[in-house]
């Protein structure tokens, strides 16, 4: 198909000849047809952009071929030509695709003009959907591209997170990989217990930097073998609002305050720092409690032996309702224990 292309369709050999001799004296590449029958085969064949054709002919009418040669490309421009009395059915081929229509007898600069117009308009019908696909796929490339950077910045985001959990347990005695495992049983519990998906992030970075805070705790206190006196005690239960204080600070990370704010508060209201009770402490922290003491009773400690997770869940059921929220109990208990001991292996491992 070359754009200087047309197809002339008439079932009268002489005006078919006229029209012959009208475009070929433009440099068109002529194709003939003697009806419409025979013009919808020529088209098939050689798709020419454009289609000069009568209305009113046997067997096939000119509209009969518009409807065809669209269903074929829908961008064929066509151009009917129509004597006084078909007028009405020239302005109904409009509607069904036709660029044009010229009255007979046909003006010649009139039909070239018209010719010259409905190959410019396909022309441009064509680029524009061409642009617009191209903006759409530019749009999924870009759309894609972008979520694969956010996937990359948030993998970089939990894998320093993670490094920091890391360090913070290894710098308290007896607590490594402490908060790799809390943050795998409170991501469990949260599942069993419905949180919303679009909280689990949060919920995460609060786990796993639950004790930040106590980068601000001497070192004479935080690793001191023995028991802490009740002035070192209260130093030691400044560590959450230490921690408050230092992620609030940091816009991806003030979802996680409520949980390293309120992470030693008790559903009975007797935690720190604030006394919190019952649905006043935020849910993540909430989750955090029985994961950190379930963690604490069936992990190894340089003061205690790690209990059985049977043990270990009777102590957090008979705490329910003192300690623990009951509910958050309840889907904890419904978390497979295969899946807190895979968790638990998992944390272990290098």
């Amino acid at each position: 198909m070359a754009e200087k292309d047309i197809l002339i369709v008439d079932d009268d050999r002489q005006v078919r000849e006229v029209l012959h001799q009208i475009f070929l004296s433009v440099g068109y590449n002529c194709l003939l047809a003697n009806d419409g029958r025979e013009g919808v085969e020529v088209f098939k064949t050689g798709r020419p952009p454009l289609i000069v054709t009568d209305l009113k002919m046997p067997g096939m009418s000119g509209i009969e071929l518009l409807q065809s040669v669209r269903r074929i490309d829908g961008d064929v421009a066509v151009i009917v030509l129509t004597g006084a009395a078909d007028v009405k059915t020239a302005i109904d081929s409009l509607k069904l695709g036709a660029y044009d229509f010229i009255m007979k007898p046909v003006n010649v600069d009139e039909l070239l003009i018209a010719a010259e117009r409905a190959v410019e308009r396909r022309q441009l019908l064509i680029e524009r959907r061409e642009y617009q696909e191209l903006l759409e796929r530019r749009v999924v490339d870009a759309t894609r591209d972008l979520a694969e950077a956010y996937q990359r910045l948030q993998d970089t985001y939990r894998s320093t997170l993670e490094a920091l959990g890391s360090a913070l347990d290894t710098r308290d005695v007896g607590t490594e990989a402490h908060s790799r495992r809390v943050h795998g049983y409170a991501l469990a519990i949260a599942h069993e217990h419905s949180v919303p998906a679009s909280e689990l992030t949060d919920l995460g970075h609060g786990v796993l930097l639950h004790d930040i805070g106590k980068i601000g705790i001497p070192d004479g206190i935080l690793l001191k073998p023995g028991p802490l006196t009740p002035e070192e005690w209260k130093i030691m239960r400044r560590h959450p609002e230490i921690g408050k204080a230092l992620i609030e600070k940091i816009p991806f990370l003030r979802g996680a305050v409520p949980i390293v704010w309120a992470h030693h508060e008790k559903w009975d209201g007797s935690g720190y720092p604030r006394g919190l009770k019952g649905e006043e402490i935020p849910l993540g922290a909430r989750i955090f409690m029985v994961v950190d003491a379930f963690d604490a009773m069936t992990f190894d400690r340089p003061y205690s032996k790690a209990k059985p997770f049977d043990v270990a869940k009777a102590e957090i059921r008979r705490c329910a309702g003192a300690h623990f929220d009951p509910s958050v109990v309840e889907s904890f208990f419904r978390v497979p224990n295969a899946l807190l001991e895979e968790i638990r292996r998992k944390s272990v491992e290098p």
